[in-house]
């Protein structure tokens, strides 16, 4: 296996993480943002307020792109397994 192969396979590697993981972590930025600025405005500093919604839109995030997500992990598990007798020597 070559280095081009190898550099090819870690790139593709973070590229699809980064693809999935992308809307929950977006999501979870967006709410922490929207209920920080609550507190700011209504002066309520408690820390656990930040936890449960945070929890529940990521939870429903990922529940509504779960087929999507899946797709994209079949999609690059074919093209690792398809390409198997690349890979080796």
């Amino acid at each position: 296996m070559g280095y081009d192969i190898v550099t090819f396979l870690g790139k593709e590697t973070v590229t699809i993480t980064l693809i999935m993981i992308a809307p929950l972590i977006g999501t979870a930025l967006v709410v922490g943002l929207a209920i920080g600025i609550f507190q700011a405005v209504t002066s309520i500093q408690e820390q656990t307020l930040t936890f449960l919604p945070k929890l529940l839109a990521v939870f429903g995030v990922f529940a509504f792109s779960l087929p999507w997500l899946l797709d994209k992990l079949t999609t690059f598990a074919n093209l690792l397994l398809g390409n198997l007798s690349h890979y080796t020597f």
